[in-house]
Parts: structure tokens; C-alpha cells; sequence
């Protein structure tokens, strides 16, 4: 432990050393006049000649600040060297953006290959924090020796240690195996879908399984790496994992659930399911964002709000689905009652007619009216139509109930109300 504190000492006297600081303060200088020309200039704003022809340019313009920044940097270093004739951080600083700069044209490139949502995964996850490490392990072995400082022991038990190598193996193999796995999952599981004939369900689900898989091997080589012995740790997982299944049992439940609706596709994201939220109402239309393995994740439109579903829950329950496997069709139904002088012909002509009126209702299926039942206080009839969405049911009833009561209203026909007719005995009265 005092080796290390002695090693992060030594780092912090270096970059407090007089040239250290009058390089940063040459290329802070170099910043801000950077910002004052670019400000000037403009230059995101401009439009380049060739643009029209070459649509890539296009795409670089947001770029040319940092290109500026680039030739600020090369030239706050060439003044350096030629004034002091120490300049090793500067020049590292100007190298390590002009990586940076060049991975930014990288990713502009592999937009206009691949698909967006991937390459935006790719930078964030892997690129960003990969420059970010190794800027800062270049930066450190800049000014002080790097292999004495991640080989100084942490702490010590008996006669092994723990060293700073072996804390740094932990995280960076952390976060490689929580970030870093998705994408040689999706690309192996791509390759096999195309080799081998995969549907979709099954596409999902095998990179959802290689994903784990790397990830377990990952975790019992970095633990090896790092000195833990795997046998103890076998052992000791074996006698908890029996206390772990009673009390896990539910999310191994959840877990293997989500895995047979990969594989079997019996949901799948954009599908629309009638969800009951709440006991004695009509369920409401939610559609469902992310297929989970533990949770699937819905969205419903009335409160704007994301709904995590247990997996289990799909085989203990019965569901409506509107499935996107062949359409997305939903009918609907509106029903009134209006009064027995009205000619059924004449209502049911109306109410058709009304509903083809409504902008959100098909007209092939078109619109179809029936007469329903004879009540006790007029004839109920039910005006049957088809939407294309099926989370803007509630929505087009609503649409179309308004419609029909001033469609009625104008053409004279009336609403039927409750009658109840009360007989009194006049022998009964006091």
C-alpha cells in the first residue's frame, strides 16, 4: 500500500513540475483562441462548394472546428519546441486529438454504411471509452514510469498482493463484458441466421444466449487472471446456489419464460396487447417496446408511460395480442339505442354513413350497422368499423360516438331514454 502512495505521489509531483504547467497554460492559450476565431468564422454554417456533388462533405461539415482546433494544437507545439525546445506534452496532446478527430470521420464513414442505431452503440460503448483509456495510459507513461505504478501492490494477504493491475483488470473487464459482448453476440448470431436460416425469434434469442455465455466465461477468466481460485470459487457457488434457486426462483422463472417467447414469437416488439391494469375494467391497449429476458417492456399511450411486465406473467394469464405478423386491424364497435318510430333502414344508413366520415376508420372493410336487440325503451344498434391502430381504439370511439350524436340530432332521430311506467292503486292510498 505505500508503494502505491508513493507512486500516485511521484505522478502528481510530475504534473506539477514547471514545464508541465507551462505547456498546459500554452495550450489552454491555444483553446480560447481557437474559440475566439471559430466564433468568428463560422464555419459549421458555411456551405461548401462541392456539397451538391459530393454528399459526404456534407456530413464532415460539423467537423471543421475540431479540424481548426487540430491546426491550433500543431501550431501552439511547433511554438514550444522552437522556444523552449521542450515540448513532449503538447506534441502528445496535438497527437492524441488528431486520433480523436480521426476516429470522429471513422464514425461519419460507418454511418453511411450501417445502420445508425449500431454505430451509435459502437462509438458510445466501445470507440469513446476505448480513446478516454487509452489516452490516459499514454498520458501517465508520459511523465512517470506506468509498469511501476500498475504493478504497486493495493493491499496484501499474506504473502499475495493485490495490485493496482489487477483492480484495473476488474473494471475495464467489467465494463468489456457488460458493453463489449453485444456486438460480437449480434454479429455471430447474424451469421448463423444467414447460414444456418434462423427466424427472427430465433435470431433474438441466440445472440440474447452467446451474450451470456461470453459473459460467464469472460467473468471465470478475468477472475483467474486476477488470481482467484476457480476451484473455491465452484465450490462455494455450488452450496449457494441451492439457498439462491428457493430465493431467485422467481427471476429464473422470468428468465426461461422470456427465452420461449424469443424463441417462439408468440410476442414481439410493436405488437399490441390488451393489458387488464386495473380489476372490473376494460382493458387497455398497450404496445410492447423491448422483449427482455426477465421483463418485457410495454408502453401505453393514455398516461405516456413504460410498463415492465414479468415474463412469467404471459403464461399465467390469457392475453389479447394484435400481432404485426399479418396486419395491425382492429374492429370497433359503437353502440346506441334510438327510438322504435325510427325505421331501422333509416338509422343503419346513417350510422354507416357516419362512420365513413371519420378519417382514422377503414373503408375497406367499410363500415357496417346492425341491428342488434329489442329493448325495453327502443331498438340497440351497433356500428361495426376497422381501424389500422390499434392504441387509437378508445380515441376513434370517442370520434365517432360525437359524430353520431350530432349526425342524429340534425336528421331528427331520437335517442332512446330508460322508461319505466308506475302503477298506483288508489285502494292503497292513504
Amino acid at each position: 500500500m505505500n508503494s502505491f502512495v508513493l507512486s500516485v505521489d511521484h505522478l502528481i509531483s510530475n504534473f506539477t513540475r514547471p514545464v508541465v504547467v507551462w505547456q498546459v497554460v500554452v495550450l489552454l492559450l491555444a483553446l480560447w483562441a481557437w474559440f475566439w476565431v471559430s466564433r468568428r468564422l463560422g464555419l459549421e454554417g458555411r456551405s461548401w462548394p462541392l456539397t451538391r456533388r459530393y454528399p459526404l462533405l456534407s456530413q464532415l461539415r460539423p467537423l471543421t472546428n475540431e479540424l481548426l482546433l487540430f491546426g491550433f494544437l500543431i501550431l501552439a507545439s511547433r511554438l514550444l519546441d522552437w522556444q523552449t525546445g521542450v515540448a513532449g506534452l503538447a506534441f502528445f496532446m496535438t497527437r492524441f486529438y488528431g486520433l480523436c478527430l480521426l476516429s470522429r470521420v471513422f464514425v461519419v464513414l460507418m454511418r453511411q454504411a450501417l445502420p445508425l442505431p449500431i454505430v451509435t452503440q459502437f462509438d458510445v460503448r466501445v470507440l469513446r471509452p476505448a480513446l478516454v483509456l487509452f489516452g490516459v495510459a499514454a498520458l501517465m507513461a508520459q511523465v512517470t514510469d506506468l509498469n511501476a505504478l500498475i504493478n504497486a501492490p493495493m493491499l496484501r494477504f499474506g504473502s499475495d498482493s493485490f495490485l493496482v493491475s489487477d483492480l484495473l483488470l476488474l473494471l475495464i473487464g467489467a465494463y468489456v463484458l457488460v458493453a463489449g459482448t453485444a456486438l460480437p453476440a449480434w454479429g455471430l448470431a447474424w451469421l448463423a441466421r444467414k447460414l444456418l436460416g434462423f427466424s427472427e425469434q430465433a435470431y433474438r434469442a441466440t445472440a440474447l444466449l452467446l451474450r451470456y455465455l461470453f459473459v460467464g466465461i469472460g467473468l471465470v477468466l478475468i477472475l483467474a487472471m486476477v488470481g482467484v481460485n476457480t476451484t473455491v470459487l465452484a465450490a462455494i457457488s455450488g452450496g449457494l446456489s441451492v439457498g439462491l434457486g428457493f430465493g431467485l426462483k422467481e427471476v429464473f422463472s422470468n428468465f426461461l419464460s422470456g427465452l420461449w417467447l424469443l424463441l417462439e414469437g408468440a410476442v414481439r416488439p410493436g405488437d399490441v396487447l390488451l393489458l387488464e391494469s386495473t380489476p372490473g375494467q376494460d382493458p387497455e391497449p398497450c404496445e410492447v417496446i423491448e422483449l427482455g429476458m426477465r421483463a418485457t417492456t410495454l408502453w401505453r399511450d393514455r398516461d405516456n408511460v413504460e410498463l415492465l411486465v414479468p415474463n412469467q406473467m404471459f403464461f399465467t394469464q390469457s392475453m389479447v395480442t394484435y400481432s404485426g405478423r399479418l396486419d395491425r386491424l382492429r374492429r370497433g364497435q359503437v353502440l346506441i339505442t334510438a327510438h322504435y318510430r325510427h325505421a331501422p333502414d333509416q338509422v343503419i344508413a346513417l350510422l354507416e354513413e357516419t362512420a365513413a366520415t371519420i378519417s382514422r376508420v377503414l373503408q375497406d372493410p367499410a363500415p357496417k350497422g346492425l341491428l342488434l336487440r329489442y329493448d325495453a325503451s327502443g331498438l340497440t344498434y351497433g356500428i361495426r368499423y376497422w381501424i389500422d391502430d390499434p392504441m387509437t381504439g378508445i380515441s376513434v370511439a370517442s370520434e365517432l360516438g360525437t359524430s353520431l350524436w350530432h349526425a342524429m340530432k340534425e336528421r331528427g332521430i331520437e335517442i332512446a331514454l330508460p322508461q319505466r311506467v308506475l302503477h298506483t292503486d288508489a285502494r292503497t292510498q292513504i
